[in-house]
């Protein structure tokens, strides 16, 4: 059986999940063959695999389902499908390569050079993927990513060229593609290093900046304050004062280009704005009193996560 999808509208809809789950389904029907060689020259031996079987099985059901799902143009659902049943067809293969009492023929050892290549195009493709994210957002920040976002064109052209020699079941060529691809993104990696370094050193800048406002405009509200209690203002007071000792630290690591100990001073300094906060938390809090925010921290942190 092969895994077309029927939908003639998908045809005209220009979505990179829906190119995405065309080519993984694609890549099922080529497993699937490879399957049914496997099984046959087994039957032949009148040698049954009832855990490959099962293993089968599930990898069917799944791309059935990734076939309606991407008949219902839920691209991304489909994709998702794909690759359990991709899991599965190579747990088959595997369990059948083991119970072969024989050399594997020809053919068998071509589906094996196959799957593995689909695999490493598949990775290949998600790493893309994660590296278009981070740079869309980095020019979103105002970041020039023009010379990267090219880069990343020819690679992507590279690896559409490898799936195409796939299917058609020229393995060296699509071998040379992918070769040509990763030694692309090699070219990459220096480049991606320091704008993940740039985007990261400026969300910690900007986070440092809310923060010294912040507790700025936290002390002289407490300093106000006509409810709280001396003792409660004097130990909120201390508190602020120690954020502010590690926000200066931190603005001087960022002057050095040292943005890990910068991150590193700056949850020292939300952790005195939380001690000044539980000062006060047992006195009425004054209407004019800030509460710290660790969002803009929390962004800093995790804004190179491609």
């Amino acid at each position: 059986m092969t895994f077309a999808f029927l939908n003639p509208t998908l045809a005209l809809i220009n979505d990179a999940q829906k190119q995405k789950a065309e080519t993984l389904i694609k890549i099922l029907d080529n497993d699937n063959i490879s399957i049914a060689l496997a099984f046959s020259r087994l039957d032949a031996q009148n040698i049954t695999v009832p855990n490959a079987e099962t293993a089968y099985n599930e990898g069917l059901a799944h791309a059935k389902e990734a076939v309606s799902l991407m008949n219902e143009e839920k691209f991304s659902e489909a994709s998702i499908e794909a690759v359990e049943a991709m899991q599965n067809f190579e747990e088959t293969l595997k369990i059948l390569e083991d119970a072969s009492p024989v050399e594997p023929t020809a053919t068998e050892v071509t589906a094996e050079d196959v799957i593995s290549l689909k695999a490493n195009i598949t990775r290949a493709i998600e790493h893309i993927e994660r590296l278009e994210n981070l740079t869309t957002k980095a020019a979103t920040a105002g970041y020039n990513t023009s010379a990267i976002e090219k880069r990343l064109g020819e690679v992507k052209q590279h690896l559409e060229t490898a799936t195409r020699k796939l299917y058609a079941r020229n393995i060296e060529g699509a071998a040379e593609e992918l070769c040509v691809a990763k030694t692309l993104l090699d070219e990459l990696t220096e480049p991606f290093a320091k704008l993940t370094n740039l985007v990261k050193t400026s969300n910690t800048e900007k986070y440092l900046q809310e923060a010294e406002i912040r507790v700025s405009v936290t002390k002289a509200n407490i300093t106000l304050s006509a409810t709280l209690t001396p003792e409660a203002k004097e130990d909120a007071i201390t508190a602020l004062n120690n954020s502010e000792i590690s926000l200066a630290n931190a603005r001087e690591f960022i002057e050095n280009n040292n943005v890990d100990e910068a991150v590193g001073e700056l949850e020292v300094a939300k952790k005195w704005e939380e001690e000044s906060d539980r000062a006060i938390a047992t006195v009425a809090a004054t209407p004019t009193s800030v509460a710290p925010t660790d969002e803009s921290l929390t962004r800093a942190e995790t804004a190179a996560s491609p």
